[in-house]
């Protein structure tokens, strides 16, 4: 499957104003990518066992891709075409991007996974009972889903009413504060928890993870629930293992 002697992702990223440029080839060894150098999150070239090549899908901002804007969609289908000859698996970095399939459907060569959405059907499939959409916006998700004809079995949970992770809808985030790695973590595990225990996930069947900052705390919600979880991040690495 590789295009080169060892495997190398393709990663579409957000457009935040913190990007340290356009495009860029990084190995797993690198720690620092365009931007994040925390470890865990998809923008930092550490987080994966191969390496990585990224680019920015300029026009695709937070509130641009949460709203699925013309702009957006064009800023992920320009960034995986532009990534397609130098990897062997093309991702984004945002679940929302989502809905550059409206463009990009049909017209790549390369394996695309544009979000843990794109594992809906599968988890459907899976179990004949409820499955959990965990997302960053719970009403972006239910809009970009509404047509699905599996809409009546999915519980959306949705976080961007937390004070940490609305703050991070900023493009300036990394600058203006309010968040920290450690607090987004916090607010996400004591809503699964409550959710899961006594909530609209306690009969879930599965978990479908939309937001791509939630795999990282994998570990924690494996602690709280053993249904099968369906995330870009694990899918990926065992894809290019």
């Amino acid at each position: 499957m590789t295009k080169g002697s060892v495997p190398t992702l393709g990663v579409a990223l957000m457009e935040y104003n913190d990007l340290t440029g356009d495009y860029g080839r990084f190995s797993q060894s690198d720690r620092v990518g365009l931007g994040s150098d925390f470890v865990g999150t998809f923008e930092c070239p550490a987080s994966w066992p191969f390496d990585t090549v990224y680019a920015v899908a300029r026009g695709g901002g937070p509130r641009e891709t949460l709203a699925g804007a013309d702009s957006a969609v064009q800023g992920v289908t320009r960034a995986v075409h532009r990534l397609e000859s130098d990897a062997d698996l093309v991702i984004a970095n945002c679940g929302f991007f989502w809905c550059g399939w409206k463009l990009l459907r049909g017209s790549t060569e390369t394996p695309v996974l544009l979000s843990g959405l794109d594992f809906l059907d599968l988890a459907l499939s899976a179990t004949s009972g409820l499955i959990g959409v965990l997302t960053y916006s719970k009403p972006c998700v239910e809009a970009l889903l509404r047509d699905h004809p599996g809409i009546k079995r999915m519980r959306i949970v949705g976080f961007s009413d937390l004070p940490s992770w609305k703050a991070i809808e900023e493009p300036d985030c990394s600058k203006l504060g309010g968040w920290t790695y450690g607090s987004l973590r916090e607010e996400f595990v004591t809503r699964l928890e409550s959710e899961l225990s006594d909530g609209s996930l306690k009969d879930v069947r599965a978990l479908v993870i939309e937001c791509v900052g939630m795999p990282k705390w994998r570990s924690d919600i494996r602690k709280l629930t053993n249904v099968p979880v369906f995330d870009l991040m694990s899918i990926t690495k065992s894809l290019l293992a």
